[in-house]
């Protein structure tokens, strides 16, 4: 029997509002259940009591873990920690909880575990959801590049294909005026094979670039700047953008996603080309450059097209904000590039407006500056 203090306990535990407290003896059969815990996992009391645990609210990828956890409590004093985790409640949908564990009676014949769990179904539901939309909003920037690279592979492959036709009816004409000699075939050849080897290289950057990085990965961040300009090749070319790159480092490692910052580059240098396009810029300059500060590496990217307008330049970062007219913005690419360094690569992003010199001429333009821990 209880006494009066312990009767005000259970009668506060089957009160308390959003907190489930359920009670398991030593066979895990319940023996208390909150009005809290009726309305989170939708069980009623008359429902719940004598029915174990597992077979209440008890995922079935995990019922053989929470078996094993409880047993070893009451065998071996082995405590089950707190933390998050997910249920289900009487209708079989997820209720996630965080949950903590107490055993009463630990060194008797008779111990009870007793759970109280903190309903948190509500924000981790919001968190799901955000994550929804930020992997669509991930495959729409993605989309958005691989639309300016379908761009850039038919610019970067005009000229070889039109090599390897110029090669071919060489040939052929050479051999209708019977002026084919073996060494000019074997020149032809070897340009041919050259030029292949050239397509079938972009492919396999173009295909890597698509599939993503899934796992984390050290990797050199100037051979990433390089590879992500190698790929933007045709797209510079088009727009005759000059490309300088600098650094004074000679190894620099960065544990992350190499695709992901090879995407936060394309988002910047194509913001650069619109930027040429609206100035209406004519020597058309981007300046990349990597150094090195205490334990921080900064790749900076800066152009000379004059500039972001100051009213603006906190909010380019924003989902959805965009000055581009018509269908050429969507607002997405920054506010990507924002998430995948500073969530992806544990880093940070910033954009200013910059003056300075260059070769005797005075630029204008934006900064943008990627700050990533360096890998030790």
């Amino acid at each position: 029997m209880y006494n009066s203090d312990e009767n005000k306990f259970v009668e506060l535990l089957g009160k308390i509002p959003n907190v489930a407290v359920q009670g398991y003896d030593k066979d895990r059969n319940v023996i208390y259940w909150n009005k809290a815990s009726e309305d989170m996992y939708k069980y009623t009391k008359d429902e719940a009591f004598g029915k174990k645990i597992e077979d209440l609210i008890i995922p079935d990828l995990i019922k053989k873990d929470v078996i094993n956890a409880h047993y070893n409590w009451c065998k071996n004093g082995v405590p089950i920690p707190s933390g998050e985790i997910t249920l289900i409640n009487k209708a079989g949908a997820n209720v996630y909880v965080y949950s903590s564990h107490v055993m009463l009676s630990e060194d008797s014949e008779y111990p009870e575990m007793f759970c109280i769990d903190v309903n948190l179904t509500k924000e981790k539901e919001k968190e799901i959801e955000l994550k929804k939309k930020d992997k669509i909003l991930t495959q729409q920037s993605k989309m958005a590049a691989m639309g300016e690279m379908l761009d850039n592979i038919a610019h970067q492959w005009r000229q070889p294909l039109s090599m390897i036709s110029s090669v071919a009816s060489g040939v052929k004409l050479k051999k209708d005026f019977g002026e084919l000699t073996n060494e000019y075939i074997d020149d032809s050849v070897d340009s041919i094979v050259d030029t292949t080897k050239y397509l079938s290289q972009t492919i396999d950057d173009f295909r890597d670039f698509i599939k993503g990085t899934h796992n984390k990965k050290v990797f050199n961040l100037f051979d990433n700047l390089s590879y992500s300009l190698r790929l933007l090749d045709g797209f510079i070319k088009k727009n005759e953008i000059k490309v300088i790159v600098s650094t004074s480092l000679d190894t620099v490692n960065i544990l992350g996603y190499p695709n992901e910052l090879v995407q936060v580059i394309i988002n910047i240098v194509s913001n650069s080309k619109d930027a040429f396009e609206e100035h209406k810029i004519k020597d058309k300059y981007i300046f990349c450059n990597i150094d090195k500060e205490e334990d921080s590496i900064f790749l900076k990217i800066k152009d000379n097209g004059k500039g972001i307008d100051e009213n603006i330049i906190e909010k380019v970062f924003d989902a959805n904000f965009t000055t581009k007219k018509g269908s050429k913005g969507t607002g997405i690419g920054l506010y990507m590039s924002q998430k995948l360094v500073t969530e992806s690569m544990n880093g940070k992003i910033k954009v200013s407006n910059v003056s300075y010199e260059y070769k005797g001429n005075d630029f204008k333009g934006s900064l943008f500056e990627i700050i990533l821990p360096i890998d030790k």
